[in-house]
C-alpha cells in the first residue's frame, strides 16, 4: 500500500508539472500575439502620418490655386499703350515697360479722342465700339484703363488734341486732357509728365488736386490711397512712377498712380 500511494504521488506531481508547463506556453503565445498586435499598430500610425502629409500637400495646391486666381482677377488702374492680343483681350504697357493683360465686355466704357474713334480736336471724349477699339489697338494708342477682376471697366484714350506738344518741351502743348507717363519733379507745385515717346509735359497742382497713391506715392499696392502734396513731391523727386493725370487749363484735377 505504501508503494502504491508513493506511485500515485509521483504521477500527480508529474501531471501538475505538465499543467504548469502548458499554462506557461499559453501565456507565451498570448505575449507573442500581443506583441504582434502592438507591432501592427505602428504601420497604422505611419499611415496616419502620411495622410497628414497629404493634407499639407493639398494646402499647397490650394495656395497655388489662389495665386492663379489672383492673376486672373486683377483690379486697378493702368496708364500706358494699349495693344491687341486676341478678340476681346488686350494689354496695357506703362512707361517702364510693364505689361498688364485684360479683357473687355459688353459693359466696358470705351472713350476715344481721335485714335480709337472721335475727333482729336474735340473737347470731349467720344463713345467707341469694340470693333473700333480692336482696330486701334492693333496699331497701339495711349490710354488709361480701369480694370476690375480682370475685365476693363473703362478705356479712356489720352487726349492729345489741340496744339501739339511734341518737341516743344515742358510747359508747352495742350493745357487740358487726360495724359499718362512718368512723373517728374520741377519745382514746388510744378511737375512734369514724360510720355512713352519721350515727350515731356508740365502741369501744376492746387489745393483741390486729388492725388491717389498705390504704393509709391503713398499707401500700398493693395488699395488706392489718398495722398498729400508732400507725398507727391517726395515720390516725384525719386522718379520712376507711372501716373495718369487729368489736366484742366494746365492744372491737375487728379493724379492717379498706376496700380500694379
Amino acid at each position: 500500500m505504501l508503494r502504491t500511494h508513493r506511485r500515485k504521488t509521483v504521477l500527480a506531481a508529474a501531471a501538475l508539472m505538465a499543467t504548469t508547463m502548458l499554462l506557461t506556453a499559453c501565456q507565451g503565445e498570448d505575449t507573442d500575439d500581443s506583441g504582434k498586435s502592438t507591432g501592427a499598430t505602428a504601420p497604422a500610425s505611419a499611415a496616419q502620418g502620411k495622410s497628414d502629409g497629404d493634407g499639407n500637400g493639398t494646402g499647397t495646391d490650394s495656395q497655388s490655386g489662389t495665386k492663379g486666381s489672383k492673376s486672373s482677377t486683377v483690379s486697378g488702374r493702368w496708364a500706358g499703350t494699349v495693344s491687341y492680343l486676341a478678340p476681346g483681350k488686350y494689354t496695357v504697357t506703362d512707361a517702364g515697360g510693364t505689361e498688364q493683360a485684360f479683357f473687355t465686355s459688353e459693359d466696358t466704357d470705351i472713350e476715344g479722342a481721335g485714335e480709337i474713334c472721335g475727333d482729336a480736336d474735340g473737347q470731349a471724349a467720344t463713345p467707341c465700339t469694340e470693333e473700333e477699339l480692336e482696330a486701334a489697338a492693333k496699331k497701339g494708342f495711349g490710354a488709361t484703363v480701369d480694370v476690375k477682376d480682370g475685365v476693363a471697366v473703362s478705356i479712356v484714350e489720352d487726349h492729345t488734341g489741340g496744339d501739339s506738344g511734341a518737341g516743344d518741351g515742358a510747359g508747352e502743348g495742350e493745357k487740358s486732357g487726360l495724359f499718362s507717363g512718368e512723373l517728374g519733379y520741377m519745382a514746388p507745385g510744378k511737375y512734369s509728365l514724360t510720355g512713352g515717346e519721350g515727350t515731356e509735359r508740365a502741369f501744376f497742382t492746387s489745393t483741390d488736386t486729388e492725388i491717389n497713391g498705390a504704393g509709391w506715392i503713398c499707401g500700398d499696392s493693395r488699395t488706392i490711397t489718398p495722398c498729400t502734396e508732400e507725398d507727391l513731391e517726395a515720390a516725384a523727386k525719386k522718379g520712376g512712377i507711372a501716373v495718369a493725370v487729368q489736366v484742366e487749363d494746365g492744372v491737375a484735377v487728379s493724379i492717379d498712380e498706376e496700380h500694379n
